[in-house]
């Protein structure tokens, strides 16, 4: 059931790979749950859907948003079992866990970003790590998007790219002069390292960004090069590749841009998600109102 459930969902309903996956992590997690106390995927009923997400709770090992995830998941998939008459009802259907208002999204201020991108580059790894920061900065994408990006994709000229990003939804991403002037530095570098290391496949030697060993970059690596930075510049604050995101859409909504082309821009499929960015801004002037208003002293 679970892998018919997936299949639909990835030839059906146009999910990404990276969204069945942790949909695949969660089912076989909550599999294990039911296998532990004899009941089948079937037999579950609304108080063992609870009884579920108060162990997930509980534990303390799972975010209100990887919680969330897991219910998103597990109700879709008990809508999809009930549609084809496999089960009589959804345990999920009524269970909601509330998301924390005051929870918003680790933003760079401008100097921080300007600190970032000033750093010195000279060599393969250096000259990647400095793109991929402007990249990511410039265009807003997704860390998942940017690392499937092609030389093939990219209009210098027009310095645009166009995307494919969740569900299979394309959109056009733009970058600055800067960013274009470190990729034209990089992509000489690329091609030498990969010449070094005699990697042929077209794919591979397609791909923007690649690892050390010429190959392609993976996500643990990009992690990896994150925390790196963080160190050498003595932030405290989060700083992964999502928090480039944030500080895109926060940057462009406090210079005046229109929350439809963000959300364009960013590929959401929601305004609602769009909108946390408008949160971030007014926490953003509410902090230097009370810090610059000769009245908002204490």
């Amino acid at each position: 059931m679970i892998f018919d459930f997936l299949t639909y969902l990835g030839d059906v309903r146009n999910y990404s790979r990276n969204t069945i996956v942790s949909y695949q992590t969660d089912l076989l997690q909550f599999a294990s749950f039911c296998n532990q106390r004899k009941l089948g995927l079937t037999d579950v009923a609304s108080a063992d859907a609870r009884t579920y997400v108060r162990s997930l709770k509980e534990c303390g090992l799972h975010s209100e948003s990887s919680i969330n995830r897991a219910l998103s998941c597990l109700r879709s998939f008990y809508a999809y079992l009930w549609d084809r008459e496999i089960t009589q009802c959804n345990p999920f259907a009524d269970i909601s866990v509330r998301r924390r208002e005051d929870h918003l999204p680790s933003v760079l201020t401008k100097n921080e970003v300007n600190e970032l991108l000033s750093l010195t580059y000279d060599d393969f790894p250096s000259s990647r790590d400095h793109l991929l920061f402007c990249f990511l900065y410039d265009t807003g994408c997704r860390i998942s998007e940017a690392l499937s990006v092609t030389e093939e994709m990219v209009e210098m000229e027009r310095r645009q790219i166009r995307i494919k990003g969740k569900g299979n939804k394309t959109r056009y991403v733009f970058f600055t002069s800067e960013t274009k002037a470190a990729l034209a530095y990089y992509l000489p570098l690329k091609h030498q390292l990969q010449r070094e290391k005699g990697i042929a496949d077209k794919n591979l030697l397609s791909l923007i960004f690649c690892a050390n060993s010429g190959k392609q970059l993976p996500l643990s690596t990009v992690h990896t090069i994150f925390n790196t930075y963080k160190l050498r510049l003595g932030w405290q604050k989060d700083f992964t590749p999502h928090v480039l995101r944030h500080s895109y859409a926060t940057h462009l909504l406090e210079n005046g841009a229109d929350i439809r082309m963000v959300q364009e821009m960013l590929g959401h499929a929601s305004i609602s998600t769009t909108q946390i960015y408008t949160h971030v801004t007014q926490q953003r002037l509410a902090k230097v109102v009370s810090m610059c208003h000769p009245h908002g002293r204490k």
